[in-house]
Parts: structure tokens; sequence; C-alpha cells
């Protein structure tokens, strides 16, 4: 059935009809969506931390989605209560493309950002030429340099964190596309852990991951293998300590720019791109969309659409004060611009 949900005004969030769409009754309540950043051809591809009582958006900023002189640059973005928002920092590298800003909080409490230049401009249809990297930051606002990680043409997604050590699936684009699963301790040194995570050819890339109290890791991943029928579906994978060892199941939809959190309550709860056609090749009809993650059967299912359109999604996910805090990105009102929402669960145990 489908749903209207009257949102009420939180202080600074814009007001929004919010259209949910669930097969039972829904327990996902958008308290409001607010703009925070704007003024920029094409701002994109976000993720959200609360760290050291502030909170920071990470996100690329440049002329389009992507494209041969295209120079991307990460804008990082602070603000003391969510509301009110300035600029923190703003890190480029002549020439290349700086995409997809990832954000994690290491062992030793510093915040590290997973990005990978693309080199847009010299491009190979084999193996795409880009390398990943990292940045550190003791405070959000000053930030390190660039430290190549990992191997050139593998593009490390993002760093999860459980104990002391980190992990990040790392994926190679092009004709010989390829999967490998690193480990770091520090988010400084990334090793393989596992080669061929995924059978080359798979075409598996963009990856959300979470651990449970047990260490058991669960993996939201997205494939983009349109010449077969289920090859475009997400996979949803789980592996117990020491992470060699993967069981991977299809789910039943197809999905951009994974992010997944673990509730309070032990639930995963997914934000997703979701696609009008099968195999999402329709650009023009995107949304972003929450979706709960049920591991046990391998299925997904939509709970809230939230206010978005056209080229989306790309969510960075916070459980912070009983609410669900969600950075984004959305063409629905114009430019791409950034949005942060507020989420409450009302059946949250």
């Amino acid at each position: 059935m489908k749903l209207i949900v009257y949102c009420c005004l939180f202080i600074g969030f814009t007001l929004y009809e919010a259209e949910i769409q669930s097969a039972e009754p829904n327990n996902i309540k958008i308290l409001g969506s607010k703009k925070i950043w704007s003024g920029e051809p094409h701002s994109a591809f976000t993720d959200l931390e609360h760290f050291q009582n502030k909170w920071y958006c990470a996100f690329r900023v440049g002329k389009g989605h992507a494209g041969k002189g295209d120079y991307g640059k990460i804008r990082i973005i602070v603000s003391d209560d969510g509301q009110s928002w300035r600029s923190a920092a703003l890190l480029q590298n002549a020439g290349v493309d700086l995409r997809d800003a990832k954000l994690s909080i290491t062992p030793r409490g510093e915040l590290l950002l997973n990005s990978c230049e693309y080199r847009v401009d010299n491009d190979r249809d084999d193996i795409r030429n880009n390398t990943s990297v990292v940045y550190r930051s003791k405070n959000g606002t000053d930030w390190s340099k660039a430290k190549p990680i990992a191997h050139k043409g593998y593009w490390l997604w993002q760093t999860s964190w459980v104990g002391e050590q980190g992990f990040a699936l790392g994926y190679q684009w092009g004709s010989r596309d390829a999967t490998r699963f690193y480990r770091t301790v520090d988010g400084d040194k990334y090793e393989i852990h596992v080669d061929h995570i995924r059978p080359p050819g798979d075409r598996s890339n963009e990856h959300a991951m979470v651990f449970d109290p047990n260490g058991i890791a669960h993996m939201l991943l997205r494939r983009d293998n349109t010449d077969s029928k289920t090859g475009g579906y997400a996979l949803l994978g789980k592996a117990e300590p020491p992470y060699k060892d993967w069981e991977w199941r299809r789910l039943n939809i197809t999905l951009g720019g994974p992010s997944m959190i673990r509730l309070p309550d032990g639930r995963l709860l997914a934000c997703v791109r979701r696609y009008a056609d099968e195999n999402h090749r329709n650009w023009g009809s995107q949304w972003t969309e929450l979706g709960w993650v049920d591991a046990t059967t391998a299925t997904y299912t939509p709970t809230a659409k939230l206010p978005s359109g056209g080229d989306s999604s790309y969510a960075g996910l916070v459980f912070y004060n009983d609410l669900l805090w969600v950075s984004y990105y959305s063409s629905h009102e114009g430019n791409t611009s950034i949005y942060l929402a507020k989420i409450r669960i009302d059946d949250l145990k």
C-alpha cells in the first residue's frame, strides 16, 4: 500500500510530504530533510560522521557526474548541531577526479577519509586508471596529504572497522574487472586479505559492510553485469572471523551506492539508489530509499523513499540521540545538492 506521512517540522528543516512504500504498517518516520550544501554545479556522493562532538559530511564537487576534464574535489563541511553548516576543508589533486569520499574513525581516534584518484583523461578499457588514497585528520579541519594505498587500479570503496582491524573491498574496473578484500590495522597500510573475493567478470563494485557483536561480517554488494538477467542484482555476503571464507546470496533488487547500518536492536537498515528499470539503466528514474535487510532470508524490503529524484543517493548513515541521521545527494530540486534527513524508527527496541 501507499502511505502518506506528513512530517513534523524540525528546527531548520524543510517540511516534506514523504511518500513511503510498504507492504505492512510503516515504522519509519521522516522527521525532516534539509538541503545543507548547494551552489556548486554538481555536489554528490556523500558520507557522514559524528566526530569530536561535531558533524562532518564529505562529498565530491565537480562539473558533473563524471567525465573527461571534470577534475572533482572533495569538500568537507562541519556543523556543531546538524543545522548550520560551514566548509572545513577542500581536498584536491591537479589533473585527477577525486571521487567518493568515505569517512570512518580509526582505533587511534583519527578521522579517516577513503577516496580514489581517477585519471579521467587517460582512461583505458582494460584497466581503469585510478589509485586509491587515504587522508587523515585529528580534528576534522587539518588534513594530511593524500597517501596511495593498495594496488594501482583497485578502488577501495570504504574502510569498516571491527576491534583493532579495518577491512575494505577493492574492485578493478574495465574489461578485466576483479575484486580484492584488504585488511588494515591503522588506515595507513592495506594488505591483501582475500584475493578474488568475487569471481572475475562478476562486475561487483561498491559495498557497505557491518559487523555484529560476534564479529560476523555482513556485506551489501552492488553488481553491474547487465549482460545477465541476474548479474545486475545485488549480493549479500556473510563471513565469520577471520573473514577468509564468504557465503554469497543474491538479493531481490538492483541498487547503487549502498550504505548499511546495524541498529541498536540488531536489525540491518540500508540506504540505496533505486532504479525504476531492471539492471539500473534508466538514469532519469532514480530515487534514494531506505530498506530493511534480512540477513537470514537474504531479502531487501523497501520502507521509505527520501525526498529525491534524478541523479541521487550515496548516503552516509549515523545513529545518534535515538535518531537515524542520513546524508545524501539529489537533483530533484535542480542542481545536484547535499541533503540531511532525520529519521525516527518507532518500533526500535
